[in-house]
Parts: structure tokens; sequence; C-alpha cells
């Protein structure tokens, strides 16, 4: 076979996949047509059709879709040699993107664990609040607070989130800070400005509406634009502040935060932490032992957060 007919197997094996010429284009980086007439090209050279084309689209033949399972099985073995191919320092680096206070205050903390089992891993952390692309950027995983990605990701959810009031005990004490309470003025409160687009995430004033604190005693404090600043000022005592639990999880864990309205005053987030890598990218040993210990470590810290949360 022609080396050239390669492109017209992978445009074959990607249409099959996602189910259109243009969704594989979407996935190729190429056109819809340019996908067409690849198919069209391995059509001529085999000499028979493999779709069923009309008005309203092309219709895989069922020859077609017994081809699948090993064109599929292929370019996953291609992709396997490729990556033998590599020198070996490209195959131990690994490149990870994540929110820039998911990074700051509970990954950085657990991520020795990782690095103890791999001392061998080049692992290149990326804290940024962007969505980085993964179909045209350097990254090889994604950790990602969000709604579900679906195609042309693989995607494992790692734990929910809940949104609640912390401060440090001497701040609570010192406040009378309890459960019951539904006025608020005259305690600093510390606000964080863009959190997310989480339309499950509440600021003081949803927050108060949700459990009948008086709206007029929720609006004076200071006003930080970066989530990792507001709760490191919570941490020095300076005020209370609206935290997520993952981020808030190891300083509520060590005791240096409390939850002074306790656990019944949380509120449930609608977006979630996923781990998501691109479907048809190559996986090295690095990557796939990196995958491996975040989801169990994230197995462990949705048990611990049912222990923290009984001690509230």
């Amino acid at each position: 076979m022609k080396i050239t007919h390669l492109n017209g197997l992978r445009a074959l094996e990607a249409t099959l996949r996602k189910g259109s010429f243009t969704a594989a284009a979407m996935e190729l980086g190429i056109t819809p047509a340019a996908v067409g007439q690849r198919v069209q090209s391995l059509e001529k050279y085999i000499g028979r059709s493999l779709f069923e084309r009309s008005a309203r689209g092309a219709t895989p033949t069922a020859e077609a879709r017994r081809m699948q399972p090993a064109l599929n099985e292929g370019f996953s073995v291609l992709a396997s040699v490729l990556e033998g191919l590599q020198p070996e320092a490209s195959v131990r680096r690994l490149s990870v993107t994540m929110p820039e206070s998911f990074a700051e205050n509970w990954f950085g903390l657990v991520v020795s664990e990782f690095t103890s089992q791999y001392p061998q891993a080049d692992l290149r952390l990326d804290a940024s609040n962007r969505d980085h692309d993964l179909l045209s950027e350097d990254f090889d995983l994604a950790i990602r607070y969000g709604r579900p990605a679906g195609d042309p990701f693989e995607e494992t959810l790692l734990f929910g989130d809940s949104v609640q009031p912390v401060c440090t005990p001497a701040f609570a004490a010192r406040h009378d800070l309890q459960p019951g309470r539904h006025d608020l003025a005259g305690v600093p409160l510390i606000h964080v400005l863009n959190r997310t687009g989480d339309p499950g995430w509440i600021g003081f004033d949803g927050w108060g509406k949700a459990f009948g604190i008086e709206p007029t005693s929720l609006v004076q404090g200071i006003r930080f634009s970066k989530a990792g600043s507001g709760l490191q000022s919570a941490n020095a005592g300076e005020g209370m502040v609206m935290a997520g639990l993952v981020e808030a999880y190891h300083a509520l864990a060590d005791g240096r935060l409390t939850m002074p309205f306790g656990a019944g005053q949380r509120r449930e987030t609608t977006y979630k932490y996923r781990l998501l890598r691109h479907r048809n990218a190559p996986i090295s040993a690095t990557q796939r032992a990196f995958a491996t210990w975040l989801i169990e470590r994230a197995r462990r810290f949705n048990r611990d957060v049912e222990t923290l949360l009984e001690r509230f």
C-alpha cells in the first residue's frame, strides 16, 4: 500500500468514530472537504464504496463498520510505536494544567506523593485559570473545574466541591460566630471577585439569602481579585471568606481554619473537578502513572472530606 493512503485510513477511522466528516475534520485540523477527499481516494484505491452518500449526508456501509475496531487498534499501536521512538527524556516529561487556586491550595500540598513514587518523572505544572486547549497546546493532561467536557476528551470525575464561610478559630471566637446567628454587622468579611462561572457558586449575598442572614450585614469588608489572596487573608485572621471546600481543606483539616456555622450551612457547587486527556493522543507510561495516582488520591480525598465534615 502506498504510504499516502495512511491519510485516507486516518480520515476513515476518525469519521467512523466521530460520526461525520465535519466532526472528524475538527479533530484532524483539516476541512470537511479534505476529509471527504481522503476517504474518496481510499475508496478509489480499494475499489469499493465505504459510505452511502445522499443529500442528507454520508452513512458508513456495513463493511466500513466492520473495519472500525481494526482501525482503532491499528492507530493505537502506531501511537505506541512513535512514543517508543521518542527520546527517553520526552517520554518522562508530563505537562499538566490546572486552576490556580487548586494548584496553590490543594494539589501543591499532595503532589510530593507522586514525585516520591516516580522521581524520574519530569513534571511540568501550569497553574492558570484559562482553559487551555488540549487539541492545540502543549499539555498532556488537564485538571479542570467545570461541567463534563465531552468529545474528544476522555475524562475522569475526581471530586465535587462546596462553598461556605471559613475563618480562623480565634476570629470565630472573637466575633461570636456560630450556627443560628443571623446578623453579621461589624464582622470583617473578605470578598473574592470574579471567582468562577459556576452557577452553583455563591458569595456572601447568595449565602445570606440561602440561610437567612441579614443582607445589609454582608456588604462590609475588603475585596480581592484572586481566591488565593482571600484565603491567605482569612488564614492570617483578618476576616471571614467564602471559600471552596477543596481549596480550604488542608487548613480546615489541621485546625488553622474552621467553618463557624457548621457543615449544614454549605452549598454544593454545580461544577466538579475532572481529569481530562485527549482521547486520541498517545499516552506515555508517566502519564498513565500520574492519572492512576491522581484518581486514587481523589478517592482518598473524598473519604477524608466525609470524615472532616463530621467534625463540624
